[in-house]
């Protein structure tokens, strides 16, 4: 599928989004049509399983890059989203999901209600093929599947090449134990749930445009492992859920440093779940222990010692009434350093000492009726040591962006998200990240189709 036909997509398009009319079903979710539709409902109606798809793809430009740039890929870099102009299948997702009988959503939220009293099990797997593929990969577990050879050990022929990469980065196994009140249990490979942006685009996800901020760049995709969830508190004022797990650090099932990675968060709701607070964290060694095993991009030191990284997340959300919502974040991060000459920066070289980075950001969204919304984003990220936002920019400073775009729900299984989007770079040296090197600003205009089936 790399050089597909722009044609026949948008008839794959067109068929989707106007069988429904042909067919006469209710302006329902799309979610699982096309499977229910050659397979029959049974899987969901007697086993609470669910299979559907996710097609994300878009168009874009940039006001930096020639005609020349644009037969590159990544020109949109560091922008992250849909990161070639021109067409881009960004991913083409297949989920299947068995939910669970729960007081406490893994990964997502505590609910309010009793506590099941029985034991339940479910899983979750997701498969995504396309170029946001490529970051979605993990180490040990699907990096080098042979569909992603060359590019999984060539990023520039990928680049060049605009290949699209095949990832799981969801194949987990959950559970509900009635005990102690009730708690959860996810063991696998999994999203980690770090930050207010959640990857893929579903239609319940947090983000309402097509492109992502510099906050999203910096959490981490899949991880593997366990983690443990639990509501601590659910009454008339609050409902209070907290998650706790040991994983191999991110992106990663195959261990490069002998020590295992912390993930966590609280999640602190209204009743009314009409406004959330997480707080959530990763903590752990990042580097990797020899040169027989470097994970990069995911770790871009080299030692024999233990180099310590923590990335901290706030974020938040609070409808104010039926039309007007806001949502936001803050993010902190630290890379530790001994600066040694044996612990040694791929980019800068020997002796590194420490990293760190932060960034907010805030997203104002007007429901002006049901099916489509505006929503208007800003964002401020520094990087001043040009470390945690490789390989997309080294760059040492500050980017700031505004984004304004708007979703449109044309029906159940098409929705539109076009933006606009202007960046601007402050740096502490002559720095140029956007464009082909070449310039401190980048104006970014992007449509993005999402269809549901």
């Amino acid at each position: 599928m790399k050089n597909i036909d722009v044609k026949s997509f948008g008839a794959v398009l067109l068929a989707l989004t106007t069988s429904h009319c042909l067919a006469g079903e209710p302006a329902d979710a799309g979610e699982g049509t096309v499977f229910r539709s050659l397979f029959g409902d049974t899987l969901e109606r007697d086993y609470g399983i669910t299979v559907s798809g996710l097609v994300d793809a878009g168009f874009s430009r940039n006001n930096n890059s020639s005609q020349r740039d644009r037969n590159s890929g990544q020109t949109n870099a560091p922008v992250a989203g849909l990161a070639d102009e021109n067409f881009e299948l960004a991913t083409m997702h297949l989920f299947i999901d068995k939910a669970l009988k729960t007081n406490f959503v893994p990964r997502v939220t505590p609910l309010p209600g009793p506590a099941p009293s029985e034991a339940s099990f479910g899983f979750t797997l997701e498969a995504a093929y396309g170029r946001n593929a490529q970051q979605a990969r993990t180490y040990g577990w699907d990096m080098h599947l042979g569909i992603n050879s060359p590019g999984d050990d060539n990023p520039d022929k990928a680049r060049r090449d605009k290949q699209n990469f095949l990832a799981i980065p969801n194949f987990a196994g959950t559970a509900y134990l009635p005990y102690a009140g009730g708690f959860t249990v996810m063991a696998g490979v999994f999203g980690s749930g770090l930050g207010y942006e959640i990857p893929p685009n579903i239609r319940a996800a947090r983000n309402p445009f097509a492109s992502r901020s510099y906050a999203f760049m910096t959490e981490s995709g899949a991880v593997s492992g366990v983690l443990l969830g639990k509501r601590l508190i659910s009454n008339d004022s609050m409902l209070l859920g907290a998650e706790l797990g040991v994983i191999q650090g991110q992106g990663n099932l195959r261990d490069n440093n002998d020590s295992k990675a912390v993930l966590g968060a609280l999640r602190w709701r209204t009743p009314d779940m009409q406004t959330w607070i997480d707080y959530e964290f990763l903590v752990g060694d990042s580097q990797n222990d020899s040169t027989g095993d470097i994970q990069t991009p995911r770790g871009r030191l080299i030692s024999r010692d233990g180099q310590f990284k923590q990335q901290h997340s706030l974020n938040g959300w609070h409808r104010f009434d039926q039309k007007w919502s806001i949502g936001g974040e803050m993010v902190y991060g630290h890379q530790e350093g001994d600066g040694k000459a044996s612990t040694i920066d791929i980019v800068t070289g020997p002796g590194f000492d420490q990293a760190h980075w932060w960034g907010a950001n805030m997203v104002l969204t007007y429901q002006q009726r049901k099916n489509l919304s505006l929503s208007v984003r800003a964002e401020h990220f520094d990087d001043p040591d040009g470390y945690v936002l490789f390989p997309s920019s080294t760059a040492r400073g500050a980017f700031n962006a505004v984004t304004a775009g708007v979703r449109y729900d044309v029906n159940k299984y098409l929705t539109l998200r076009p933006e606009l989007r202007y960046d601007w770079f402050d740096g502490q040296d002559s720095a140029r990240p956007f464009g082909a090197g070449d310039a401190r600003n980048q104006l970014t205009g992007t449509i993005e189709a999402l269809v549901y089936f």
